[in-house]
């Protein structure tokens, strides 16, 4: 190979590697082109809607580039590929799918939906392919947090979402109805979006987060050990500074989405993140550490509750008229959806046309916004693609947590669980683009996890 084309190789991998990272930085935002808006009973409807987002652009723009580097290359061996079970499993949760979106009622929306599922798949490959620095990954994740959690406090301060067509952000105010709030006596507190389309997605993204805040503190505080020089001394206590500063914000952030789910999922993490290392053996170290953020959690959260604990309250007390409101129509929805798997139980009614089912199966009168997808992701997938799809994803979950189990890194591990932890309790990890991105981010973490490296 000439030193043009080796010159060639070094550059795209370069230019892959940072772009992977600001594709991170930006998973957030929802810049769209919405090339054809959904409707439904003369009303729009976001789940029936095809977009391309901006993000969507750089994950194509970055496999572009990985097929660009096998062709300068002359040969596919230059990909990091190693055939294993799991993409026997993506294969076959392609393959169900790809049937599903045929036997749709409506075929395009299901092949938009099947699309969407391979860009996710595409995300999760890059992953496993480009030679990244996981310590800038790591800060991609907590800088994209930390920019969310500001929006946030300016969001709560001010009561209001200010709408940006450019960054994907609609208009939100407290005194609006449809707008989520935490409601007590005759107050309406609005819980903060960031530029996300809901609390609970801004919450779940944050839960995340803040636990990749946390592996990111151990492993320079881990570097930080075996510096070599006063100049990796000074980088990595800037660093570790810097990363706690960080998790305040971030930690913030989370509270003030007032997400019940989120909250639920950070938790289980950072139980994981605790409890497994003290069963391996290494604990002693690992809790020393972890004792910092313990009590960041504990201080911050006290002032949180001692400023708010009305609020708090409120959202945790399901007598109110907002959470019984809130649990009726999760009830609701998760009804609808067992009907639909009774009369679909095999292949489902399709990708991306749960909705369409419910109008054309159960109640065809509601409003627009009133079809959302079943508040529950694992319903939702069964409901969709059929019990072979359910039991391909459970089985790809399961695979990630025992390779992780193998490697015994508790870390990604904690991650991961808190990110099923929370799937139950929402939809949109599987329903709306970012969610399906930040999905796929996590598992190809997990799986990428044996390669990655520390630079220093």
């Amino acid at each position: 190979m000439g030193v043009w084309a080796k010159q060639k190789i070094e550059f795209i991998k370069k230019s892959q590697e940072y772009l992977l990272y600001i594709l991170i930085f930006l998973l957030p935002l929802q810049t769209r082109w919405m090339a054809k808006l959904g409707e439904l009973n003369g009303g729009y409807w976001e789940y029936g809607t095809y977009s391309l987002y901006f993000t969507d652009v750089l994950v194509l723009l970055l496999l572009c580039l990985l097929a660009a580097l096998a062709i300068v290359n002359h040969k596919f061996s230059i990909f990091n590929f190693q055939f294993s079970k799991i993409w026997i499993i993506i294969g076959i949760l392609e393959l169900v799918i790809f049937i599903s979106a045929l036997a749709a009622p409506d075929k395009s929306l299901a092949l938009y939906g099947y699309g969407r599922f391979l860009l996710g798949a595409g995300l999760f490959f890059l992953l496993t392919q480009i030679s990244y620095d996981k310590i800038k990954l790591y800060w991609g994740v907590v800088a994209a947090g930390a920019a969310q959690s500001i929006l946030a406090l300016q969001q709560f301060m001010t009561q209001a979402v200010w709408g940006n067509k450019w960054l994907g952000m609609a208009a939100q105010e407290a005194k609006n109805l449809g707008v989520s709030v935490v409601e007590f006596g005759d107050e309406r507190w609005l819980r903060a979006y960031g530029s996300l389309p809901h609390p609970n997605i801004l919450g779940g993204f944050l839960a995340v987060t803040l636990l990749v805040n946390i592996i990111l503190y151990f492993t320079l505080w881990q570097n930080w050990q075996t510096a070599e020089n006063i100049k990796q001394d000074k980088k990595y206590k800037t660093g570790l500074i810097l990363s706690l500063i960080f998790f305040i914000l971030n930690l913030v952030g989370l509270l003030l989405t007032f997400s019940r789910s989120a909250w639920l999922g950070f938790a289980v993490g950072a139980l994981t993140l605790t409890l497994f290392p003290i069963f391996s053996g290494r604990g002693k170290q690992d809790l020393k550490v972890f004792s910092k953020f313990v009590f960041i959690i504990i201080a911050v959260g006290g002032l949180f509750f001692y400023f708010f604990r009305e609020p708090i309250l409120s959202r945790i007390n399901i007598d109110g008229r907002l959470e019984n409101k809130s649990v009726a129509e999760r009830t609701e929805y998760n009804q609808e959806a067992r009907q639909i798997i009774n009369k679909h139980w095999l292949f489902g009614a399709g990708v991306k046309n749960y909705g369409l089912a419910v109008y054309n199966e159960i109640s065809n009168h509601k409003p627009a916004y009133a079809y959302q997808p079943a508040h529950n992701a694992f319903l939702l997938i069964w409901a969709e693609i059929g019990v072979l799809g359910l039991i391909s994803f459970l089985v790809f979950l399961f695979s990630c947590f025992f390779m992780l189990w193998r490697r015994k890194n508790f870390e990604i591990m904690a991650v991961l669980a808190a990110m099923v932890a929370m799937m139950p309790f929402d939809h949109w990890w599987w329903s709306l683009a970012f969610g399906g991105m930040i999905m796929w981010v996590v598992l190809g973490i997990v799986y990428a996890d044996r390669k990655v490296v520390i630079k220093n």
